[in-house]
């Protein structure tokens, strides 16, 4: 039953992507890491893990960032496959990722190009709702904001392990909002007075 405006998700879906470079226009998808949250908290066991084959694996220099060797890659599950089951898993939960916009628009584009789904999923940019949130705080990368909360990654650029990060700081996040507020919408408003006095500023 699709979720009427403004109600608040039982479950949230947060993503991170490994990718073959940094242009989310022309670059390809390598893996997929996700955790659902259920009221602001992780929950481990509601999580999604899968490598995507590109057409050609992707260089050495960006091999060494993620550590998907060209071996795996091309023997990962292809496009079409691993979209459609993300497309299963998140179901019609919101979704939220650090710096999201790159995340949103090379996964919605290989959705597209490869298995035809058009996921219309509202997303949340933490990196936005962040400072939001906590003003004073001087962090601005994912690292400065782990940092600050304490939260210590199992291996950062990888995809699983940067959704678990993030989906913890997101819980973090959340418990300084009140319940009532935790909807897509309303984590939304908050979010984008950091975007406003970016474009201000």
């Amino acid at each position: 039953m699709p979720r009427k405006a403004g109600e608040v998700p039982a479950r949230w879906v947060v993503v991170d992507l490994e990718t073959s470079g940094l242009n989310p226009r022309r670059d390809r998808l390598l893996a997929i890491g996700a955790v659902a949250l259920r009221d602001a908290r992780v929950v481990v066991d509601d999580s999604f893990e899968m490598l995507v084959r590109p057409r050609v694996a992707s260089g050495r220099d960006n091999i060494l960032i993620h550590g998907i060797g060209a071996e795996a890659q091309l023997s990962a599950t292809g496009a079409a496959s691993a979209c459609t089951r993300f497309a299963s898993y998140v179901g019609d939960c919101p979704l939220a990722a650090f710096h999201a916009s790159f995340d949103q628009e090379v996964l919605l584009r290989a959705m597209r190009s490869s298995a035809g789904i058009r996921l219309r999923n509202p997303w949340l940019d933490i990196a936005d709702l962040a400072p939001a949130l906590l003003p004073s705080v001087g962090a601005r990368s994912l690292d400065e904001w782990l940092e600050h909360f304490g939260i210590a990654p199992l291996r950062r650029h990888h995809a699983t392990s940067d959704a678990f990060a993030t989906a913890t700081l997101f819980a973090c996040l959340l418990d300084r909002v009140p319940p009532a507020e935790r909807g897509a919408a309303s984590l939304a408003a908050i979010a984008r007075r950091v975007q406003a006095a970016r474009e201000g500023g």
